[in-house]
């Protein structure tokens, strides 16, 4: 289905790719392929036309290719569908923290990436996230890294420190 190469195809150095924690099941896929001949036929054969629009929407949404990878320039994250592509590129120097968040996985710890108010969060390997944080004090080395179980900065906004 890549109809494009991927924007960090002809980069020479290290390419991490994070891992899906779990992947979708066969029989949601085929659920959701139901759930769009459902609609289709639901807005051809009804009064509700609309259901035409959300089944050729949701037909692009399966069809869409999300390809996340992590450079020697920031986080790269590329969305491929058949009538378009989106390309997010978040470089070190806009990531204003990284979050380590380890749920106990045998292989894999969550990474988020945070930049501005929004955040992603992507599942390495445990070597692979070592190199990342390797990379990231490197490339931008004022950049917070913490781990999830870190206390907060501040009290936050709790009724008890309003005085509610």
């Amino acid at each position: 289905m890549r109809a494009k190469p991927l924007p960090w195809a002809d980069l020479s150095g290290p390419i991490y790719i994070p891992r899906e924690l779990k992947p979708r099941k066969p029989y949601v896929t085929y659920t959701c392929w139901a759930m769009v001949v459902l609609l289709l036929v639901g807005g051809i054969f009804t009064r509700f036309k609309i259901a035409l629009i959300f089944g050729v929407l949701y037909t692009l949404t399966l069809l869409t290719q999300k390809d996340v990878a992590v450079t020697e320039r920031g986080l790269e994250i590329f969305y491929q569908m058949k009538i378009t592509t989106n390309y997010n590129f978040w470089p070190w120097a806009e990531i204003n923290a990284i979050v380590i968040e380890d749920r106990n996985h045998p292989e894999l710890i969550a990474l988020h990436f945070g930049r501005g108010n929004a955040s992603k969060r992507f599942f390495f390997t445990r070597q692979d996230t070592q190199e990342i944080l390797i990379l990231a004090r490197e490339k931008h080395p004022g950049v917070p890294v913490r781990q999830v179980t870190d206390a907060p900065r501040s009290g936050g906004f709790s009724r008890k420190s309003q005085g509610l």
